[in-house]
């Protein structure tokens, strides 16, 4: 049977009604109109909510990727697969603890930043339950600038150590991170201090053996070079971790997801 496509069948559908002709069909099947505009739609209250939720979602995604970023590329090889995420959800509720409209919160890391305090990189091998030393932390003489202290300490007695690694290394970086606000002009989340937010200082001890023979007593400073100094709406970032190595075939391969890493401080 042919279809018949004159506009007097199509005619017979009610206006309210959209009509659509299909080859080989003898019936102009229809649904009915309506539905939100894109204005109602950009107006609705649920939709608001929903695109506000998803500003600070973003603006925390990207706070995570700044900080994950600024990490050396062996220190990034200790995280985890879905390291992303999880950090991603603790700089997401630094927001709530903020009064102001969802969507418009600040995220002030110089004020709430301390709560990722322990936050480990590697969940299945802690870093304090990997390094059992005892060591020293002290802020140094201006923002930005930390001191490490590690006494003499035996690396066999001291380390939960993955079976076949012979070597280790002490890794930390402080990573500067911005107070981030929302501005109404540019409809988004902008950087208190754009220039400093990522910059970063570090150290790193050398190859060190997994022996019952005592180190040496070891202190460092990380400074973060900053001329103007670090301004307060600005968060420090301490990252420590352990890397454990097995030297084999003449180098030394990393045991990566057998390390740990965590956030231990943040100024």
């Amino acid at each position: 049977m042919k279809l018949d496509t004159s506009h007097s069948l199509k005619n017979k559908i009610p206006e309210a009604y959209h009509s659509y002709v299909t080859q080989n069909i003898d019936k102009i099947p229809s649904s009915k109109k309506g539905g939100a505009s894109t204005d109602q739609t950009k107006q609705d209250p649920n939709s608001l909510k929903s695109r506000s939720s998803q500003k600070e979602f973003a603006m925390a995604s990207m706070m995570a990727k700044s900080l994950r970023e600024s990490l050396s590329p062996t220190m990034s090889e200790i995280c985890e697969s879905y390291v992303s995420g999880r950090l991603t959800a603790k700089f997401r509720n630094l927001t709530s603890l903020e009064d102001g409209q969802t969507g418009r919160r600040p995220m002030t890391l110089s004020k709430h930043g301390h709560l990722l305090n322990g936050f480990e990189f590697n969940s299945e091998h802690p870093y304090e339950q990997i390094f059992g030393a005892n060591y020293f932390i002290k802020s140094g003489s201006r923002k930005g600038q930390v001191i490490l202290h590690f006494p003499s300490f035996i690396p066999e007695n001291t380390f939960a150590r993955p079976d076949g690694a012979t070597n280790f290394k002490i890794k930390a970086r402080l990573v500067a991170l911005s107070d981030f606000s929302f501005d109404i002009n540019e409809d988004a989340y902008v950087a208190k201090n754009k220039d400093l937010h990522g910059k970063f200082g570090d150290f790193e001890t050398t190859m060190l053996p997994l022996l019952k023979i005592p180190l040496e007593p070891m202190t460092a400073m990380i400074g973060i070079d900053y001329p103007e100094g670090i301004p307060e709406e600005t968060a420090c970032f301490l990252v420590m971790a352990i890397s454990f190595y097995r030297y084999e075939v003449g180098k030394f391969n990393h045991l990566s997801k057998k390390s740990g890493m965590t956030i231990k401080r943040v100024y």
